[in-house]
């Protein structure tokens, strides 16, 4: 039998109106103990097709590997990825979409057990909205050597020298 270490991960994220992170274990894909890590080659979000396209409103999603409390800058270190849905909609059936995204494909190997998502639904003039989507990783474990594994480890926790 064939033994991989790619993986494609579909978690499905409900944004809602009041800012919320969504804890990702990721513990069942990396065995910490034997310094594997993340090597997260695609990121992306969709609107999951059991939604109605919305109304006008934003929805914004940060994927971190701390437990930020706000959403920060994507120049932050804890930053791995950011999305933009802009939506538009009206009672006549006319719909418009925008889309922003950000994931930079020289984003470190990730050592932490957890990430977390972000994400927050902006509704404009109509009624709180909660809108599916569906968040999809893609990439593979990798085993960095010691030294480079103790480095992720050290920036990634905050604790340097």
């Amino acid at each position: 039998m064939a033994v991989t270490k790619e993986f494609e991960i579909y978690i499905e994220v409900d944004a809602q109106n009041t800012a919320a992170n969504l804890t990702l274990d990721m513990t069942d894909y990396v065995d910490i103990a034997d310094n594997e890590a993340f090597q997260v080659n695609e990121l992306d979000i969709v609107l999951d097709m059991t939604e109605a396209m919305p109304d006008t409103c934003e929805v914004l999603f940060q994927l971190a590997d701390s437990n930020i409390q706000a959403f920060v800058s994507h120049a932050d270190r804890s930053s791995l990825y950011v999305a933009r849905f802009g939506y538009e909609g009206n009672a006549a059936g006319e719909f418009g979409m925008y889309h922003q995204d950000s994931f930079s494909s020289l984003t470190p190997l990730i050592v932490s057990k957890t990430l977390f998502l972000r994400s927050e639904t902006n509704s404009v003039g109509a009624a709180a909205q909660s809108l599916s989507h569906t968040l999809r990783i893609k990439g593979k474990i990798v085993k960095p050597s010691a030294k480079d594994y103790m480095a992720l480890v050290l920036t990634q926790t905050g604790n340097l020298a």
